[in-house]
């Protein structure tokens, strides 16, 4: 049975757009959907069943759409959702991870988590396929998670894709005894293609955080002086979203405030110990590296060296040059 959905043939946008949020993205699949223009909304999905597997071909116009934890709760099915994409743009962010895919690529989502956001940012053409988890977590593994992107054009993805493609072309004339059979290779190619990339893509993600993070730490430190720096600016040096910053800092089990004033108390702590500083006020200093109120300065510095800055001051000039603070008190703010 093959079931043929399009909004075009409305009266307005306003109702065609009301159609495919609310019958489609929220009552069938769980999503929520936003667009940013009152322009005509001219979107097609074809669906028809595999084997147990639903298989859609749809064509989509610019807008956003996403799942919630609502969502998730009002989703008919648990399944995985496989987006083999043939033209257009998209972006997005799952599972934290930012992502961007054009023609060739496959997506891979699951129905039972969340997805912050995927833009359609240039008309979609794709084939989506709503795989129910008991197909498909068998061929995983319940241990492994796989990567949101993967290419179509190289090892397992070109493999998945052209087995997709082909599947498509013949999925609506295949016999039930063929299209389970079908829908049976299909998972294994998924979990070939998704499950033996996954410790590649988790190592380059890696890989990448922590570059980013050693990016962010390093524009934090040459910046210190300026008192408006904020999670803000990192995140546009970087070209990312300031979620994504927060995230990166807080795998090293500190946010990316507390990052910041500790980086600033030690650099006021270095330079109450160093002698080319002697002829600077330590309010001079404070200013020096971004702290702008100085009582909140003289209580944090307490806090986190055990000392008030001038004990510290008094305590090196009276002993001698030290090269390196005392080390930290252990009720850090």
């Amino acid at each position: 049975m093959t079931i043929r959905v399009e909004t075009g043939n409305l009266p307005t946008p306003a109702e065609q757009f009301s159609y495919w949020r609310e019958v489609v993205c929220e009552t069938w699949f769980g999503l929520w959907a936003e667009r940013r223009d009152a322009s005509p909304f001219d979107a097609m999905v074809t669906m028809h069943n595999v084997g147990g597997v639903q298989m859609a071909f749809a064509q989509l116009p610019e807008h956003q759409l996403g799942r919630s934890s609502p969502g998730v709760a009002r989703a008919p099915q648990a399944a995985y959702c496989l987006h083999q994409i043939h033209e257009g743009r998209v972006r997005g962010c799952y599972h934290g991870t930012e992502y961007e895919a054009g023609p060739g690529d496959l997506l891979l989502f699951d129905t039972t988590e969340t997805c912050e956001g995927f833009t359609i940012e240039a008309r979609l053409k794709t084939t989506i396929l709503h795989l129910p988890h008991a197909f498909l977590v068998s061929h995983l593994g319940a241990a492994v998670r796989p990567p949101v992107r993967l290419d179509g054009g190289e090892g397992g993805g070109a493999l998945l894709a052209g087995y997709l493609t082909s599947l498509s072309h013949a999925a609506p004339t295949l016999p039930p005894g063929t299209a389970d059979k079908a829908s049976s290779v299909l998972c294994d190619l998924i979990a070939v293609a998704f499950k033996c990339s996954s410790v590649a893509m988790e190592n380059a993600q890696s890989s990448i955080r922590q570059a980013r993070l050693e990016t962010a730490q390093a524009f934090m430190t040459t910046n210190l002086a300026d008192p408006v720096l904020g999670i803000g600016k990192v995140a546009r040096h970087l070209g990312v979203s300031e979620r994504y910053v927060q995230k990166l800092f807080e795998g090293t089990g500190r946010t990316f405030s507390e990052t910041l004033l500790d980086a600033r108390l030690e650099a006021c702590a270095r330079a109450l110990h160093s002698r080319k500083e002697e002829h600077r006020t330590i309010a001079d200093l404070a200013f020096k590296y971004g702290f702008s109120d100085l009582s909140w300065f003289y209580r944090r510095y307490r806090a986190r060296w055990g000392e008030t800055p001038g004990d510290t001051r008094a305590r090196v000039r009276k002993g001698g040059c030290v090269s390196h603070p005392r080390p930290p008190c252990t009720n850090r703010p």
